[in-house]
């Protein structure tokens, strides 16, 4: 973090409410919730809010906002020091009279992450090890994105597990009965790779991370290997409580016929199979990203669509819409794949 987005930051959690519950932590591993802009005095920009109302604050200097309607006022570091954006899709215009920094905050998702704040606290004793473990997973993108209800009982319901460097978590060909956090130490992530048919290094598992979702999701024995690099402490989800706390909210499933009318309306079909399945045929238009490689390539994802995400049969979608919703993407799976598409596929390519 800079020392200006610092100084930033400071100053909101010390001027405006909305932002004293907030540790910084939460602030900035929560992108989707503010933007901060940096304006020299005479530089202007557009911005649009969301469905419910945000706030554009001013942490340093003066601005001017013109509405839709023409309609302009001032909005000061020194007085007020924040305005109430329209909702989508109305936008406004800003223009810096001095130089100014300023915030765009998600109203609605900054008193979502206070109170899970607040939960988060009230299931540890002070000063314990395992507070700090629970802090690292209320920040962590699945717990985010599910209702504060199923959060508060998902973090109850986790458990502590010691690992040793070397210790093979979760391995191939063999039964997941669990979905991990990664709270101290490294692992690594190995599955077969899809062109050379070899087990091969998929990624390295940080602080923060999870899995052995796949597994779960697909009902099937697991079809990667998670290998811990050093000593380290996992927190601990069991089958029953993932499904029924973090998987239902996070994974929207759709019948094929919905999933084309959503495709006909703009949304991008995913096809998260393997190439040569894609090759063999696939909805029109669709783009290709195989589960296997999705945490490498989401980023090639626009955040700014909409997705659905279809296999075979639906249990690929699923882990994908899953693995996506944790990074504020729209997606639903369509139930079933193309085994349940009835409209033609493409024709399968030479």
């Amino acid at each position: 973090m800079s020392i200006k987005t610092s100084h930033v930051l400071r100053i909101l959690r010390e001027r405006f409410h909305a932002f004293t519950g907030l540790s910084e932590r939460a602030l900035l591993e929560s992108l989707q919730i503010f933007r901060l802009f940096d304006l020299r005095e005479g530089e202007s920009l557009h911005l649009t809010g969301s469905e419910l109302p945000d706030r554009l604050y001013v942490a340093i200097g003066r601005v001017a906002i013109t509405d839709a309607t023409g309609h302009r006022q001032e909005v000061t570091a020194a007085d007020r020091g924040y305005f109430v954006m329209p909702p989508l899709p109305v936008a406004v215009t800003v223009e810096a009279l001095e130089d100014s920094h300023l915030c765009h905050l998600d109203t609605a998702l900054a008193d979502y992450l206070l109170t899970f704040e607040e939960v988060a606290e009230s299931l540890v004793e002070p000063g314990s090890k395992h507070g700090d473990y629970l802090r690292l997973v209320r920040d962590s993108a699945p717990f985010q994105r599910i209702p504060l209800e199923n959060a508060e009982r998902a973090l109850a319901s986790l458990s502590e597990r010691p690992v040793r460097a070397g210790e093979e978590v979760v391995k191939m060909g063999q039964e997941t009965d669990a979905f991990f956090v990664v709270v101290a130490g490294r692992a690594e992530l190995w599955r077969i790779d899809d062109e050379e048919g070899i087990p091969m290094k998929a990624a390295e598992l940080e602080r923060g991370a999870v899995f052995g979702e796949e597994s779960l999701l697909t009902g099937k024995i697991s079809s990667v290997t998670v290998r811990m690099l050093e000593d380290g402490v996992l927190l601990r989800l069991a089958r029953d409580d993932f499904s029924r706390l973090l998987a239902r909210p996070l994974v929207r499933e759709v019948d094929a016929p919905v999933a084309k009318a959503m495709i006909e309306n703009h949304y991008v079909a995913l096809d998260v199979r393997l190439e040569e399945e894609f090759d063999e045929g696939h909805i029109p238009g669709a783009v290709l990203i195989p589960l296997s490689q999705l945490r490498k390539r989401a980023g090639e994802l626009d955040p700014a669509r909409r997705y659905v995400a279809y296999c075979r049969s639906g249990r690929r979608s699923s882990v994908a819409a899953f693995q996506l919703s944790q990074g504020g993407y729209d997606v639903v799976s369509m139930a079933g794949g193309v085994l349940a598409w009835s409209d033609p596929l493409t024709e399968p390519v030479d």
